[in-house]
């Protein structure tokens, strides 16, 4: 049996039209969707409907999903979402017609399949969560894990835009590519064709296929749709690459230095109604921690760049209140469109700051699995210092003047100097030091010094 594998068209009529026709050229007996069918571009009722006339066996990606959410989330994500996300899930749910938007209701999230004996699922994401990115560089840990909650053979997604073929142990992971918005730099439309000819024989090749990326451009800018739109289909670029060239070319200027890139953060953060007092203290004491324990973190000026970011950024998730604040912050710092960050800055940064408080890192969160091994432990490590720091500001109160440490094998000694002692702020300190402890192998100590 020879099938199509596609996925994220993301309402991209041209490519899909030429993308079937290459699939039918190659006498395929079925074309399996993993979903993200709607969104940024010009056609997605005329998507949706090829779909069905052509019987593709599709399931929702995560932009399906928040597309026919829009009805009971407008309002609110108006005002939360990044401009260009607003308007292209608003867009693409007022442009679906009643028929279509019944048929993608109706779609399941994940299905599961067997051809000649074997179990395949298709899943737009990953087995576990349709938001994380599962890409060529996603560790072999990682994949491990997956193909062991998988209960399949073969894992079919898409999400990533990154076309790949990776077995893990007896699972093989096959990532379609993206049909209609390519990441990459290379616009063309990208899909694979699995040929399955026994249990244990089975082919998979991935295709790039030429399309009119003019006229897809075109239709984007006959809706009225913003020009980054159309950038990112001629272009080949993800929304924050094509945001990042467009600032470029209107301005005429060199990309954003640190120092802009950090008062941005600190204007969000006072945007959201920051304690400037607290916030200042821990982003002050994260910076002194990170330098008195350089021996052991061995990180440069580029890692502290990020500390002081989530550090600056932490609470900033206290606008939507109290409850599940960090998480908020991580959605905030990925989204908004006044910080400065690119896509991979944006999800390191909003990772630190999302575990300064509650569970620690685990690559079951998608954020956190989508980064690679490298990234993981120096997100690792530095959100460890910023969980210590917020610890010892717990009252609000700065009475941390000045620290030092003293490291050993065994131990990490933080020596504070104070203007009056803390049982709270220190206990809280040492018990927010579990990740520290952790990742550097070694148990903690906090000492007060009037």
């Amino acid at each position: 049996m020879k099938v199509a594998l596609i996925g994220d068209i993301h309402a991209n009529m041209p490519a899909l039209e030429a993308v079937l026709d290459h699939a039918h050229h190659h006498h395929v007996d079925a074309i399996w969707n993993v979903g993200d069918t709607v969104g940024y571009g010009a056609f997605p009722d005329e998507v949706v409907k090829l779909l069905q006339a052509e019987g593709v066996q599709s399931i929702l990606g995560n932009y399906d999903t928040k597309v026919l959410r829009v009805k009971e989330k407008r309002g609110k994500w108006k005002k939360d979402k990044v401009p260009e996300k607003w308007l292209a899930f608003n867009w693409a749910y007022d442009n679906l017609s009643k028929s279509s938007i019944e048929y993608l209701s109706s779609l399941p999230k994940d299905m599961r399949l067997e051809i000649e004996g074997k179990r395949i699922l298709l899943t737009h994401g990953s087995p576990e969560s349709d938001e994380e990115h599962l890409t060529p560089d996603t560790s072999e840990e990682r994949l491990l894990e997956l193909s062991k909650i998988s209960d399949a053979d073969v894992v079919i997604c898409g999400h990533s835009h990154q076309p790949f073929k990776r077995k893990s142990e007896r699972v093989w992971f096959i990532n379609t590519g993206s049909v209609g918005r390519s990441d990459d730099g290379d616009p063309r439309a990208s899909y694979a064709i699995l040929n399955i000819k026994k249990p244990n024989l089975f082919q998979i090749r991935h295709y790039r296929v030429e399309y009119d990326v003019g006229k897809a451009a075109a239709g984007i800018r006959d809706k009225g749709l913003p020009e980054v739109f159309a950038q990112m289909i001629t272009e080949g670029q993800s929304l924050d690459k094509a945001k990042l060239k467009e600032n470029a070319r209107s301005s005429d200027e060199s990309p954003k230095d640190n120092n802009t890139k950090l008062e941005a953060s600190i204007q969000l953060a006072k945007s959201c109604g920051y304690e400037s007092e607290h916030t200042n203290q821990v982003t002050r004491l994260s910076l002194r921690l990170f330098d008195e324990l350089k021996s052991l973190h061995n990180l440069g000026e580029e890692e502290r760049f990020w500390l002081h970011n989530a550090a600056i950024l932490h609470d900033i998730g206290w606008i939507e209140g109290q409850n599940k604040h960090h998480k908020t912050a991580l959605r905030i710092i990925l989204e908004d469109p006044s910080l400065l960050f690119n896509e991979q800055e944006r999800l390191i940064i909003g990772s630190i700051a999302r575990y300064h408080r509650a569970a620690l890192p685990k690559k079951k969160h998608a954020h956190y699995s989508s980064l690679s091994k490298q990234e993981r432990i120096k997100v690792s490590m530095l959100a460890s210092i910023l969980r210590v720091a917020d610890g010892l500001d717990r009252t609000h109160q700065s009475i941390v003047k000045d620290i030092s440490c003293k490291v050993t094998l065994d131990q990490i000694s933080i020596v504070c100097s104070v203007s009056r002692p803390s049982e709270a702020d220190r206990q809280i300190a040492l018990d927010k030091g579990q990740l520290m402890k952790k990742v550097f192998n070694r148990t903690l100590a906090v000492e007060w010094h009037i």
